[in-house]
C-alpha cells in the first residue's frame, strides 16, 4: 500500500509592531490568507492608534465588561434590566463563547432564528438585535473590533401595533367611578395633557407657569428616581385648558408642607411609580366595570386620538406629545376625518 501523501500546510509568520511574533499553520490556503489579512489590518491599526486587539476575548466576556462600564448605573433602571435580560436569555446562549473578532452576520441570524423558534414577536426580536448591535458598536468604539460585522442588518417587518384608547363613554364611566379616588386629579390631568406617566409624576411646581398658562415638561420620574431630562432630552410646553388649570390651582393652594411635586398622595409625598399602574389604575378600571382594560400609557393615546377627532392637526399634536419624528405621530393620522376628506377631494372623476 502506497504511503498517503501528507496534506499541504500553509504557514503564516508575522512580526507585530509591538514585538510579538505570531506563527500559525493552516490546512487551507483560504484560512491562511484570511489570517494574514487580519494580521495586516491589526498592524495598520496599531500604526494609527498604538492599540492592539485582544484576539481571545469572547463576546460574553466583552459584553459583561461593557454592561458594567457603559450600562450599569448610567442608564435607567428599566434599560439596565432590559439589556441584562436580552444578553442573558437570548444573545449569550447563542454566541457567548464565540470570540468577538469571529462574529459574523451568520451569528445575528442564529440569534434571530432561535427567538423566532421560541415564538417571540418580531418587535421583541428587533429590540434584542438592537442590543446586539449596540454592544458591537461599542466594541468598535473601544478599539476591540475594526468594524461592526452586522452593521445594516435588517429588522424584521413588524405588524402595526393596535392603537388602544377610550371612547368618551369609557372616560365618563371611569372618571365617575374614581371621583373620590386620591389619584383622580392625576387621571384627569393626564387625559387633558397627554403627558407620559414619568413626566406627570416628575412634574414639580417650578415647571407650572400659571402666568403663561402652561406646563413645562423637563423632568421624568422612573423606577430609579427623578431624572432632570425627558425621553427625547428636550423640554416641551403644554398649554393648560380650564380643567387642568383649576385642578393645579387648587392643588397648589392646598399642598402640604410646601411639597415640590405636583402629584402627591394623600400624605403629601410623591407617588410611587412602581405601584400606581398595577395597584391603583388597573384595579380601578376593573371595579368601574370597564370591559376595555388599558395601560396607563393608553391615556396618552386617548388624549391624542380625541385631539385629532376633534379637529386637531398632526403638527400641533407632535409638539404636544414631544415626538422628535412626525412619523411617530402619524399613527393618529387616520383619525383626522377632515384631513381625509380634503385628501379624497383631490380626485373627482
Amino acid at each position: 500500500m502506497s504511503k498517503m501523501r501528507a496534506k499541504a500546510k500553509y504557514r503564516v509568520d508575522v512580526r507585530m509592531p509591538d514585538g510579538r511574533r505570531i506563527s500559525k499553520s493552516f490546512e487551507r490556503k483560504y484560512d491562511a490568507d484570511k489570517f494574514k489579512t487580519e494580521m495586516k489590518l491589526e498592524k495598520i491599526r496599531f500604526d494609527s492608534s498604538g492599540l492592539t486587539f485582544n484576539n481571545l476575548i469572547t463576546f460574553k466576556d466583552f459584553s459583561d465588561d461593557w454592561f458594567q462600564n457603559e450600562v450599569k448605573n448610567r442608564k435607567s433602571f428599566q434599560t439596565q434590566r432590559n439589556y441584562s435580560t436580552d444578553l442573558k436569555n437570548y444573545i449569550c446562549p447563542q454566541i457567548g463563547k464565540i470570540r468577538l473578532k469571529d462574529i459574523t452576520i451568520r451569528h445575528a441570524r442564529m440569534i434571530e432564528n432561535s427567538m423566532l423558534e421560541l415564538g417571540k414577536h418580531p418587535r421583541t426580536v428587533n429590540k434584542v438585535m438592537m442590543v446586539f448591535k449596540t454592544v458591537l458598536n461599542d466594541a468598535v468604539r473601544s478599539n476591540n473590533l475594526l468594524k461592526n460585522p452586522i452593521k445594516g442588518y435588517p429588522e424584521l417587518p413588524e405588524p402595526p401595533r393596535p392603537l388602544t384608547y377610550w371612547s368618551k363613554e369609557d372616560i365618563k364611566v371611569f372618571l365617575d367611578y374614581v371621583k373620590d379616588d386620591p389619584f383622580f386629579d392625576l387621571y384627569v390631568v393626564t387625559l387633558n395633557t397627554g403627558m407620559r406617566l414619568g413626566e406627570i409624576l416628575g412634574l414639580m411646581w417650578d415647571k407650572v407657569d400659571f402666568e403663561n398658562n402652561q406646563i413645562i415638561v423637563s423632568r421624568t420620574m422612573g423606577r430609579s428616581g427623578l431624572k432632570h431630562t425627558t425621553k427625547t432630552n428636550k423640554a416641551r410646553y403644554i398649554p393648560m385648558n380650564e380643567r387642568v388649570r383649576t385642578i393645579l390651582k387648587r392643588r397648589f393652594k392646598n399642598r402640604l408642607n410646601g411639597e415640590d411635586f405636583v402629584m402627591t398622595g394623600i400624605d403629601g409625598k410623591r407617588i410611587d411609580y412602581n405601584h400606581l399602574t398595577l395597584r391603583n389604575f388597573v384595579v380601578a378600571q376593573k371595579k368601574a366595570g370597564l370591559s376595555k382594560i388599558i395601560r396607563f400609557h393608553d391615556l396618552r393615546h386617548t388624549f391624542a386620538s380625541h385631539f385629532m377627532m376633534n379637529g386637531g392637526n398632526l403638527y400641533t399634536l407632535q409638539k404636544l406629545l414631544g415626538h422628535s419624528d412626525i412619523q411617530t405621530t402619524m399613527i393618529y393620522a387616520h383619525l383626522d376625518a377632515e384631513f381625509l376628506k380634503q385628501s379624497i377631494s383631490l380626485i373627482n372623476f
